[in-house]
């Protein structure tokens, strides 16, 4: 038999007692059995055992954030979760809610007290793998009352799988690729999203398919900016896509207050909070308003993904490791993300990068004066030439626009094996008169890109995915070292932002006289 408890008086206990009662689990009892000896240990310790509320609110321990061993009560985050609890759950919270606690207490009960649950738990990495096992799952057991542990006994106890002899059992790990689960919880899977792109969807496609449709899946994460299938499946949820969306804000969090000294808010923390109490509909108390003045101090712009008061502002942060995530996120508190409409009256360039065998991008961008602006961008994958040339058509003639430079990357001039011409000569061919961008160094091109950024505009809703790749164009992390390498993670994020540096790159080149004047796109036929 396996052991879970860390009870000294238990590890010193008579071998006798040790293998009598190891016997009775070698010898393989009957379901039946296994059930029998359960029912009797809830008849022998009262009524209220049968009760899940009363459980949850009385038989099981923790720690709290001194250590200190103390009984679990649900907090109001807790209560309204296990409350509005169905078959996918997606939850964007604030800090220190308790909330991967609460699962982990909710998760333990429903195996203890029902037959044949398997839970499977997915923590961000290895070791809070292995600190949610023991601090959450297993202390909790080893604190259950005696008679408990003896009607449902461990058979197999490691340092990341309970499974019990009624056949139910909870394990955790950082990624489930095989086994069937019934509940399967997803804890700080905007991190995982953000640092682990690969074990994300891995995530997607694999574990959430494997649970059954009437199975649980919980999905519990503050919120890394807005990359990845946690920002997706957020925004998903609020429209109304099949998944139960809660949002926990910090403004509904008693202790998130300050108490006694005198409050001071600087004007622009004022016009904050004045704000946000008008969208919320809430007054807030001086105590709260004062708290978030210190904390918003004390973390800066990483306040609104750590503390959001709304699930917008929590995916308005930026990103960690992002080239230019900080930049995009004041080009969004600035306005600069908004409505930008396409003027006949000014020239309209492209900057592209070109995918051989992945995608391809296109920024349609307006100079006016000192201002970029970027009134649309479009991307596309496994298309030749002759489709991009067709897009432009279409493009100018529904916007009314008149070309000026349609600037490529330095690699446009390489020939290719199976024709002998390079892409800039079968551009031509089209109508496309490409100029060429100069090859800068990488780290030239990204600060190139920084030192433009400030006078750009976006069309929100037009350039969503430039903007996207834009904030979530990002250092390569390193899980050995556990830093972030010196060079982009080659992702989806890599072609607008690609794209994006090619133009600034080229914009710095003068146009030649004979080419400031616009052109239209010669489309080739096809028989």
């Amino acid at each position: 038999m396996a052991d879970c408890s860390s009870d000294k008086a238990e590890a010193a206990a008579p071998a006798k007692r040790r293998r009598a009662r190891g016997a009775a689990v070698d010898s393989q009892e009957s379901p039946e059995a296994v059930d029998g000896r359960f029912n009797a240990a809830l008849d022998a310790l009262g009524a209220k055992l049968r009760d899940r509320d009363w459980r949850l609110r009385n038989l099981y321990w923790i720690t709290d954030k001194s250590g200190a061993r103390v009984r679990f009560v649900p907090n109001w985050a807790q209560v309204e979760l296990f409350d509005s609890l169905t078959h996918r759950n997606v939850d964007l919270k604030v800090r220190q809610l308790g909330v991967t606690t609460g699962y982990c207490i909710l998760w333990l009960d429903a195996v203890l007290f029902n037959r044949g649950l398997r839970v499977g738990i997915v923590a961000h990495t290895k070791d809070d793998a292995a600190i949610i096992f023991r601090d959450r799952i297993k202390f909790a057991y080893d604190q259950l009352p005696a008679e408990v542990r003896a009607a449902v006994r461990p058979v197999k106890c490691n340092t990341h799988e309970l499974l019990l002899d009624n056949d139910s059992g909870i394990r955790v790990g950082v990624t489930f690729r095989s086994g069937t689960v019934q509940v399967l919880h997803v804890t700080e899977y905007g991190y995982i999203c953000q640092r682990h792109p690969q074990r994300a969807e891995e995530i997607r496609t694999g574990a959430f398919q494997a649970v059954p449709a009437d199975g649980i899946i919980v999905v519990e994460s503050t919120a890394k900016g807005r990359m990845g299938h946690f920002h997706s499946l957020c925004q998903e949820a609020q429209k109304g896509g099949g998944w139960r969306f809660t949002f926990l804000p910090w403004w509904r969090e008693p202790a998130y207050a300050v108490q006694g000294g005198q409050p001071l808010e600087y004007a622009q923390e004022r016009d904050y909070l004045d704000r946000l109490e008008a969208q919320i509909d809430t007054e807030l108390t001086p105590q709260q308003r004062q708290w978030w003045c210190l904390k918003h101090r004390e973390l800066g712009d990483d306040m609104f993904a750590e503390y959001p008061s709304t699930p917008e502002e929590a995916f308005k942060a930026s990103t960690e490791g992002a080239y230019y995530g900080a930049l995009m996120l004041e080009a969004w508190q600035e306005g600069r993300v908004t409505q930008v409409p396409v003027d006949k009256a000014l020239l309209c360039d492209t900057w592209w990068d070109l995918g051989m065998n992945d995608e391809t991008f296109i920024w349609f961008v307006q100079r006016n004066g000192y201002e970029l602006r970027l009134v649309d961008c479009y991307k596309n994958s496994g298309e030749g030439l002759p489709h991009y040339a067709t897009v432009l058509d279409e493009w100018r003639r529904k916007h009314g626009a008149v070309y000026g430079r349609h600037i490529a990357p330095h690699d446009i001039r390489v020939r290719e094996l199976n024709t002998g011409k390079s892409r800039l000569e079968t551009a031509a061919g089209l109508g496309i008169q490409f100029d060429v961008a100069p090859q800068l160094p990488l780290s030239d091109g990204i600060e190139a890109v920084r030192a433009a950024l400030p006078r750009c505009v976006f069309d929100e809703e037009r350039c969503a995915d430039g903007v996207r790749g834009l904030e979530h164009y990002r250092k390569e992390w390193n899980d050995l070292l556990g830093v972030y390498r010196n060079q982009p993670l080659h992702d989806w994020a890599s072609h607008p932002a690609d794209a994006f540096r090619t133009g600034i790159a080229g914009e710095a080149q003068q146009a030649p006289a004979a080419r400031v004047m616009a052109r239209a796109v010669r489309v080739e036929k096809w028989r």
